[in-house]
């Protein structure tokens, strides 16, 4: 029987895990100076969105 390796994420979950990535080392043009960023907010949405569907 063929070794199952695990489904690669979709694109958009990819692309979440860089700008969270990109966000612990700089500020982005959206950033505001509280810290907070619609950038980051909506990427770690995606990231939730991903980890709740692969445990189910």
């Amino acid at each position: 029987m063929p070794e199952q390796r695990p489904a690669e994420p979709p694109f958009a979950v990819l692309m979440a895990g860089y700008v969270v990535d990109f966000h612990h080392r700089n500020a982005c043009s959206r950033c505001r100076p509280d810290g907070s960023c619609a950038r980051l907010a909506d990427a770690g949405e995606t990231l939730r969105a991903w980890r709740d569907r692969k445990r189910r």
